[in-house]
């Protein structure tokens, strides 16, 4: 499928989750700007803790809305979506060094694949939707509401990022197409930058990051543009504006994860030949950490 073949939005109709007006100040996001007075602080505008007038330490919580489990046998090791990503973020966070001192990152949990939905919009400073072996298509109670929820956060211009299934969700809820395609996208494979962004630091043109997905972006939504393609998958990133980022592919995987995943997945999911040739490239190049630094910069407004 080229690029060209990515056709404009439809709008998604709304779900079964009442609409729910939020006052969200979160457009004014944390920046390396010193010391800040309490009066122009919040929950929207988190404290920052000071150790000298140019030097700071920005805390952020995270809404984690979780649309699933991690695969069991990988749940001993590795926790859970809410710990994949901590440890993630925390590696990534270490790395920008244009900020000068690490961040303070707090994920909460949000298992809204149970039904659990957020009560305020503000209670976090910003939001990511994880994977699932759910389609956003299905017509699932929890899955409309989380459609609504991204239209709402998306009306706020709330710092959003979404992976794999919440890339798909954002691309489904803001009038986009996702479908079933032939294929399965599984392995680490090269995706090209297709529009260099202010966030993508460290620069790249191409990111080897790893997959696991049948169902792809194939209409792109509202006012959304695509930042990377891949050959198995045109859409393999997009941005709405300047607060959502949906990535195709899992940074949170690391090449044990995938390896174990991919073994363990594939007598009932994908065919024999799919699972060699994915773990042909558990040890191609990874820019995994590069790619969580990017997502960090983009919803701090780096």
């Amino acid at each position: 499928m080229s690029m060209a073949g990515i056709s404009m939005p439809r709008r998604q109709k709304a779900g079964d989750r009442p609409h729910m007006t939020w006052a969200h100040t979160i457009n004014t996001r944390p920046r390396r700007i010193g010391p800040v007075s309490p009066a122009t602080t919040g929950p929207a505008n988190p404290v920052p803790a000071i150790t000298d007038r140019s030097v700071t330490v920005y805390r952020m919580r995270i809404g984690l809305l979780r649309c699933d489990d991690i695969f069991t046998d990988l749940r001993p090791e590795y926790g859970g979506y809410q710990q994949l990503f901590t440890d993630l973020f925390a590696t990534a966070d270490g790395t920008i060094e244009s900020l000068e001192s690490p961040g303070s990152l707090e994920f909460v949990d949000v298992p809204v694949y149970l039904g659990t939905f957020p009560s305020a919009l503000d209670d976090y400073d910003a939001w990511l939707i994880t994977g699932s072996a759910r389609g956003v298509y299905e017509d699932e109670p929890w899955i409309r509401s989380l459609l609504d929820l991204v239209r709402d956060l998306d009306a706020a211009r709330a710092p959003t990022l979404g992976v794999c299934f919440g890339h798909q969700a954002i691309a489904q809820a803001l009038g986009g197409r996702v479908e079933r395609v032939d294929t399965w996208g599984i392995g680490n494979r090269p995706a090209q930058i297709t529009r260099r962004e202010s966030w993508m630091t460290p620069g790249h043109d191409e990111v080897g990051i790893f997959y696991c997905h049948h169902d792809q972006v194939l209409d792109l939504p509202t006012g959304g543009r695509v930042v990377a393609t891949a050959d198995h998958c045109p859409v393999a990133a997009l941005a709405v504006g300047d607060h959502m980022l949906g990535v195709q592919a899992h940074p949170e995987f690391d090449p044990h994860y995938a390896d174990v995943l991919y073994r363990g997945r594939y007598t009932e999911t994908y065919p024999e030949a799919f699972l060699d040739d994915a773990l042909s490239t558990l040890d191609d190049p990874l820019h995994r950490i590069d790619v969580a630094a990017w997502m960090l910069r983009f919803i701090r407004g780096c």
